[in-house]
């Protein structure tokens, strides 16, 4: 009993201190970014990112690549792991299955599932680079590492992938919703689709090519732009099962409750024998975001936050999930990052993490530290100053600096927080 107490009282501080942290992002005045991860790691084209979704694998990011690292001469997509990520002892470990040429072609998204999966996206018109074809769609993997682009390397399977379907060409966004079932931003039919891979390959077979118990719901009453070379990411609000994504093409963020909707009548599957090809009627959407957005690719929930990132010009925008409508806009960081953020995501710290798909970066924000009042991510003379200022009422901060400047969180900013500053000069 004492122990599940403890673990109890460990996490709801670990909530709380990452909910303080990403409140303090939304309250700051400026924050700072830190370049987590470069081209030396196996970044080349970075697509998107997440977390594993195992609670005994914390902190552990994957980042996708469209293609193979700068260093790595062989054709398909792949992948950065970080474990324990934006911490001291972070370390980097890239991969690419053999088959990735076909399993990862075009890499442009990524998610994790509930039971140790993950699935990606295929930006690309056939997987098989036939030019006449359209054989693609999303591939499933599992993240034991002892498995993932470690099996069959050299056949006879088909390398370490745990299933495919192929029924979504230049598909650029995907959620997971539980288990083997996802939701892609197919864009070569310009909607959405569900993935229910049911049961990977028989016997869970790594490498194999019996996709027939496939089914897949193509919801083809929403329709949805994509924008050649760019993602279009997507979250699932598991509580209240509604999917946000960005339909960039639009310039626009849509809703779509995943519990609506019925089957219509079946579709002819393309190359490949499935249990189910359908499409939907009776789906429940709406736009909720359709305006101050250029290239929308990056989006994720956070608390009752929508966070939407905008590739044209670097911005990241926040959003009240409860009151979308007019004068929606919550917050907006400049980035400086134009052309260049795809994918965002809160890390379990509350810290925010992006990648920056022309810049083979991957980066994140914090908020300023206490006492950082010129916001250059050190304690000089210059805060020491600031803050002395404000005491004796020569030159008094802003009100969004007063959090920044209260360093010993008392509510005050007096002789104590100047002395905090005094002593952490080096």
């Amino acid at each position: 009993m004492l122990l599940r107490f403890a673990a109890f009282i460990f996490l709801l501080t670990s909530f709380s201190s990452s909910q303080n942290l990403f409140n303090r992002i939304i309250s700051s005045p400026f924050t700072t970014s830190i370049i987590r991860g470069t081209e030396i790691d196996g970044l080349f084209k970075p697509r998107d990112l997440d977390f594993n979704t195992n609670i005994d694998r914390p902190n552990e990011l994957w980042v996708i690549n469209e293609n193979s690292a700068s260093f790595d001469s062989n054709f398909g997509g792949s992948t950065v792991t970080y474990y324990n990520a934006g911490l001291g002892s972070q370390w980097a470990d890239y991969r690419k299955d053999s088959y990735s040429g076909h399993f990862m072609h075009t890499a442009s998204a990524i998610a994790f599932s509930d039971n140790g999966g993950f699935a990606n996206t295929l930006d690309v018109q056939d997987a098989n680079g036939n030019p006449s074809g359209y054989f693609s769609g999303c591939t499933l993997w599992d993240a034991d590492t002892s498995i993932y682009s470690r099996i069959h390397q050299n056949g006879p399977l088909l390398g370490s992938h745990w299933d495919m379907v192929h029924q979504s060409p230049f598909s650029i966004g995907i959620a997971a919703e539980t288990e083997n079932i996802y939701w892609l931003f197919d864009g070569y039919h310009s909607t959405i689709a569900k993935y229910d891979f049911q049961e990977p390959h028989p016997d869970h077979e790594h490498g194999g090519e019996d996709h027939s118990d496939g089914i897949v719901y193509r919801y083809d009453e929403i329709n949805v732009s994509r924008v050649n070379g760019l993602s279009s990411h997507m979250v699932l609000d598991k509580d209240s099962g509604y999917l946000y994504l960005c339909d960039t093409g639009n310039q626009k963020i849509v809703r779509l409750n995943t519990n609506a909707g019925e089957i219509s009548y079946s579709l002819n599957p393309y190359g490949e024998n499935l249990q189910g090809y359908y499409s939907m009627v009776g789906a429940e959407y709406e736009t909720i975001i359709d305006s101050g957005l250029i290239l929308p690719t990056g989006i994720e929930i956070y608390e009752n936050y929508l966070i939407v990132s905008d590739h044209s010009n670097g911005d990241i925008i926040f959003y009240d999930l409860d009151n979308l409508g007019i004068n929606q806009e919550l917050k907006r960081l400049k980035t400086d990052r134009a052309n260049d953020i795809m994918s965002i995501k809160v890390g379990p710290n509350g810290s925010i993490w992006y990648v920056g798909t022309n810049t083979n970066q991957l980066v994140q924000i914090i908020p300023p530290m206490n006492g950082d009042l010129n916001g250059d991510n050190n304690l000089t003379l210059a805060d020491m100053v600031l803050i002395l200022s404000h005491i004796v009422g020569s030159n008094l901060l802003e009100p969004e600096y007063n959090f920044i400047a209260d360093t010993n969180s008392d509510n005050q900013i007096n002789v104590f927080d100047l002395l905090f500053i005094i002593d952490s000069i080096q």
